[in-house]
């Protein structure tokens, strides 16, 4: 008797949680965010892209996938998203990982600068609620959100519950092709209009707050282990005006990234920081016609950006340039239908 109360309560509960996993993607919000995952990692790419690019909004904008294909001929995919803490760039690059094989990776560490235990929960959502279940998702969960709030990352539907009245059919049949020809990119085209703010050059280090230091030093020692490369990139922002709206960050980035630098060169991992005046000089970068806003590359400023570092990865690795083999054609088709090639008609 016992037995089958106990089998009878096991089928029950195998057959909500069937419920819950399958009605869990219809109530997550829809957005460029979960279109980039889906398009990136869970439909089929076919082969292994060339390059990876992890991070925040910095890369998210930053860099140009149709830029280095088109320049290069080098395939990559941008795996950034807005907001994305150190921690889960970490757990993200390991499920990218999961798809493709020895990439390049090139992350963005504007995030470690952040000194909160935890980064802000509408921008971990965008990639922990668009994960596929898996032991790495649970880890993630356990290791970058507070405890009170575990549950409903692993059943988002506690989260999402209130939107049934506001379903439509994209909740029903989310299409990620639209972000298809972009490749995960996404960049503004406002010009900012205004000069970055006066700072003094300093080889003064400060240092990485002690949370985003362990995940920064996860990601090295990931590397060693799988055998893949890493390249540190820092965009161009305006550090000063950041310091006066984030009471949450390091008081002097400038003094964290020379830090970051002593890192990079003791790991032999190179480290192109964007936000120098003499790399932005050397790269051609106006300030006021090349930013979105104070923080982050407009297209126009992420097309040079994103050239210099096709250069620099060509230059420094062996990259095969695949334009002209027709395995790649669709990415020639792929570039005409982006944002990069509609500005230059």
């Amino acid at each position: 008797m016992v037995k089958k109360a106990i089998k009878k309560g096991l089928i029950f509960f195998t057959i909500v949680m069937l419920i819950i996993i399958v009605i869990n993607p219809i109530f997550v919000e829809k957005n460029s965010q979960r279109g980039k995952l889906i398009d990136g990692l869970y439909k089929d790419t076919k082969d292994n892209y060339d390059v990876v690019l992890m991070g925040s909004s910095h890369m998210n904008g930053g860099v140009d996938p149709n830029v280095l294909w088109h320049e290069y001929g080098i395939t990559s995919y941008n795996y950034a998203t807005g907001g994305q803490p150190i921690d889960v760039t970490y757990y993200l690059l390991k499920e990218v990982l999961k798809k493709h094989k020895n990439p390049i990776v090139v992350v963005d560490l504007y995030y470690l600068g952040l000194t909160d235990e935890y980064g802000d929960e509408g921008y971990i959502r965008n990639d922990l609620d668009n994960m596929k279940f898996s032991l790495n998702k649970l880890e993630a969960i356990e290791n970058c959100v507070p405890l009170k709030s575990r549950m409903s990352y692993i059943f988002p539907i506690l989260e999402y519950h209130d939107r049934w009245q506001e379903l439509t059919k994209e909740d029903f049949n989310y299409d990620s092709s639209k972000v298809y020809y972009e490749k995960g990119f996404e960049a503004g085209e406002n010009r900012y209009g205004k000069d970055k703010s006066i700072s003094t050059p300093t080889t003064e280090t400060a240092d990485i707050p002690s949370r985003t230091k362990e995940y920064l030093n996860k990601i090295i020692d990931l590397s060693k282990k799988d055998g893949f490369k890493l390249v540190f990139v820092n965009m161009p922002c305006d550090d000063k005006k950041s310091d006066g709206d984030l009471g949450n960050w390091v008081k002097d980035p400038q003094k964290m990234f020379n830090k970051v630098a002593q890192i990079a060169k003791s790991n032999n991992i190179p480290f192109i920081n964007y936000n120098t005046d003499d790399k932005m000089k050397s790269i051609n970068l106006d300030f006021k016609n090349d930013m979105n806003n104070y923080g982050h590359l407009n297209i126009w400023g992420a097309n040079k950006v994103s050239d210099d570092l096709g250069e620099f990865l060509k230059d420094n690795y062996k990259l095969a340039d695949h334009r002209g083999d027709s395995k790649y054609a669709e990415w020639d088709i792929d570039y005409e239908h982006s944002q990069v090639a509609s500005i230059s008609k």
